[in-house]
């Protein structure tokens, strides 16, 4: 049996994406930080190319505060380059996220579009299989502000206030991930210490 005491790793999560409804959103940014027993990090970020019929159910509002530009984001791989690196690395949990039904929800529907089913228990995710699984248990360092600290907001740049993180960096993938991981052993260091 184990814990977060116990696991082998512990995986974040952000996505910044064109959209707030999964079913006319594609993501434009990726980072996914995995914590390794033993005090390895890996690290993995990279902006996703939405296709011209994507592009068209964009919200403009989402666009601007994702910094995104056609410029930007020219030499950025489609999705279909990197759903098989994506489903590799959420694989295996516990799994992290700021309000992640937002991140896995988003994530989820991208795949099914390009073909992708969420792997049974028995099938495993490989690279040309087209499959994928989200690790698990899902963790939401809102959810934990919200039972664990006494603030009256969660969304993260409360929390970044709350722990004097700068808030300047919000909305982009590699730094909300970061932000969250901080939040996250913030939560559980002012927990231990309220015991």
């Amino acid at each position: 049996m184990s814990n977060i005491t116990t696991t082998k790793s512990i995986t974040f999560i952000d996505t910044e994406t064109t959209h707030l409804d999964p079913g006319q959103s594609a993501i434009l940014s990726i980072s996914i930080q995995t914590d390794w027993d033993g005090g390895k990090q890996d690290v993995w970020t990279t902006k996703i190319k939405p296709k011209p019929i994507e592009m068209k159910f964009a919200s403009d509002e989402a666009l601007k505060v994702c910094g995104y530009s056609e410029d930007a984001w020219k030499d950025a791989p489609e999705f279909e380059t990197v759903a098989s690196e994506i489903a590799k690395r959420l694989m295996w949990g516990p799994l992290v996220g700021h309000n992640i039904q937002f991140d896995i929800s988003h994530l989820k529907s991208v795949f099914k579009r390009y073909g992708y089913k969420e792997a049974n228990r028995n099938e495993r995710v490989e690279k040309d299989n087209k499959r994928y699984k989200i690790g698990y248990p899902q963790l939401d360092t809102c959810a934990m502000a919200y039972l664990f600290l006494p603030t009256e907001r969660q969304n993260l740049n409360a929390l970044r206030e709350y722990f004097n993180i700068d808030t300047a960096r919000a909305h982009s993938a590699d730094t909300d991930v970061e932000d969250c991981r901080t939040v996250f052993y913030k939560i559980l260091e002012y927990t231990m210490q309220q015991k």
